[in-house]
């Protein structure tokens, strides 16, 4: 249960893209990937999900995200971008 709540959360972060920001699930997890420190990771979590998903993660769905992109960012981004793609929540956010 709580890793179909971690892939949804991800999900929510670097599936569907509205037209106008067109941009890659390994794109977003690189942008997240790409921040110095745990925080400023969980940040930019936040923000991709905003521009991407016209939406909000609530503060303990921000959490499991983050938790699973700590746990796994050695594996790089098409590794965790494929690991969303791959699960049947990778349409959560498809506008």
């Amino acid at each position: 249960m709580t890793r179909i709540r971690v892939f949804a959360c991800c999900a929510l972060i670097m599936t569907a893209v509205p037209a106008f920001a067109r941009s890659s699930a390994v794109d977003a997890v690189s942008a997240v990937l790409s921040r110095p420190t745990p925080i400023a990771r969980k940040a930019e979590i936040g923000r991709q999900v905003a521009r991407m998903c016209n939406m909000s993660l609530s503060d303990d769905q921000l959490a499991k995200a983050s938790a699973f992109v700590e746990s796994h960012r050695g594996k790089g981004a098409v590794w965790v971008a494929d690991q969303i793609r791959q699960s049947e929540l990778s349409y959560v956010c498809n506008i």
